[in-house]
Order: C-alpha cells, then structure tokens, then sequence
C-alpha cells in the first residue's frame, strides 16, 4: 500500500476506506475484492490512466457543418422558427444538444435585443413628440392673436 493513502476503519463494507484532501471520507463505493473505489484503488491506476486518453481522445467542440446554410434573426417569427427547430432536432437525435443549446442561447438573446430596439425606437417617438407639445405657443407681444379672435382691420 502506497504511503499516501490514509485508511480508516469501515462501518460500511461497500464504501471506500480512502480519505479526501479535506480529510472526509470518500463516499464511493468500493471495487469489487478492495476496500476501495475504482478512483482511490492503486490497482486500477493503468486502467484510471486509460480511461483519461480515451476520454481525451473522444473529446471534441460539436458543430454544425461548414455547409449548414445561414439563419435569419430578423423577426421574432423567424426566432421563433428556429427555436422550434433546434428542438425538434435535439428530440430526435440528429443535432448535438450543446450546439441546440447554443442557437438557443443566442436565439433568447437576439430576441431580447430586438425588443429593446423596439423599446427605444418607441422612446424616442415618445419624447419627440413630448418636445412638440412642450414648445411654447407664439404670444400676442410676438403678433400673433389667440385662437378665435378675427384680426382687426384699423
């Protein structure tokens, strides 16, 4: 046994007898003929380092084909289109759900700022025509007369 491994006494025969770093028990459960879990077993360690390369090797960024043609995010319809076909394609298997994930991510996110263009395009009507009405009216001092006087010929 290597003399880094801190056993302890077991109450339970299936979990594994290995301390953590923190010191607390391991709460996995152990190998079949050891004391301990496939992790904390020194039998295992070719096979620990195996099981590392080979899901090294199978690792790899999920992407839609170079050839996968452009979308449109120009309309809450067309967001919504697309939406509703990353998840048809995740349900049934033919697209990678981190890349669904993705599109949708930036789906919610197109539509959140198309709102808000609309928003501020509506604030801005808002206080244009705010500063209309708010612009004094000609006075009399100016030549002008009030609503519903006729001007006098002298």
């Amino acid at each position: 046994m290597s003399e880094n491994l801190s056993v302890q006494p077991t109450s339970n025969s299936h979990q594994c007898e290995q301390t953590t770093k923190s010191g607390a028990r391991c709460l996995a459960n152990t190998v079949n003929g050891s004391n301990f879990c496939f992790t904390h077993d020194p039998a295992f360690a070719e096979e620990r380092t195996a099981a590392r390369r080979r899901g090294g090797e199978h690792k790899h960024i999920a992407v839609l084909p170079a050839d996968t043609p452009e979308i449109s995010l120009k309309s809450g319809s067309e967001i919504a289109a697309i939406a509703e076909r990353m998840i048809n394609l995740t349900l049934r298997g033919e697209i990678d759900a981190k890349v669904s994930n993705a599109a949708l991510g930036w789906a919610n996110i197109s539509l959140k700022v198309r709102g808000t263009i609309v928003l501020e395009e509506r604030i801005a009507e808002l206080e244009a025509a705010l500063k209309m009405v708010q612009q004094p009216l000609p006075t009399l001092a100016e030549g002008r007369q009030p609503a519903g006087h006729a001007e006098k010929n002298p």
